[in-house]
């Protein structure tokens, strides 16, 4: 096994949880759509980074929807899914699609920051961005958590050794 091969399968060891990160900005200010613009994904590098002030850092893709959406919009949910909801993670892995106050199937409604909390999730906090960092092919985004709330204290997270979805190595 060569030395990459031995990084990446050290990488794989890293113990992840499951998000939908979502994020709206309004048409006026998003130049490249005609209309509002909710984006949202399935991510699984986030880390809580500070107690006070409470920041959050998210890793997300270059050159994806939720990446130009954040970067303009300056706000990011983090939605965490529940152990009982890994439905919710393949719909996210693909293209955001709003229809009847639902995204990609799953309703939702907007938070504080104007990004939306979906309905089905035990938790989640809402986030304004303070800093982001582009370094590889992912930008890492640092988050002062602004609101946040728990449906289902009792709700266990999906980590991924729970799935067949592995992101990372």
């Amino acid at each position: 096994m060569n030395t990459n091969e031995q990084v990446s399968q050290a990488l794989k060891k890293i113990t992840y949880g499951f998000y939908i990160v979502t994020t709206r900005k309004s048409s006026e200010e998003m130049s490249t759509r005609d209309q509002d613009y909710v984006a949202a994904a399935t991510v699984s590098w986030v880390s809580q980074a500070s107690f006070d002030p409470p920041l959050v850092t998210v890793a997300v893709r270059k050159h994806s929807d939720l990446h130009e959406t954040i970067e303009k919009s300056r706000v990011f949910a983090i939605n965490i899914v529940g152990k009982d909801d890994q439905d919710m993670l393949k719909p996210f892995a693909e293209k955001s699609k709003v229809e009847d106050n639902k995204i990609n199937g799953f309703a939702f409604k907007d938070g504080e920051t104007g990004s939306p909390i979906l309905d089905e999730v035990p938790a989640y906090f809402e986030c304004k961005v303070v800093e982001d960092i582009t370094r590889g092919d992912h930008s890492v985004f640092v988050g002062e958590v602004v609101a946040g709330g728990t449906r289902n204290a009792n709700a266990v997270p999906l980590i991924e050794w729970e799935t067949n979805m592995h992101y990372g190595g």
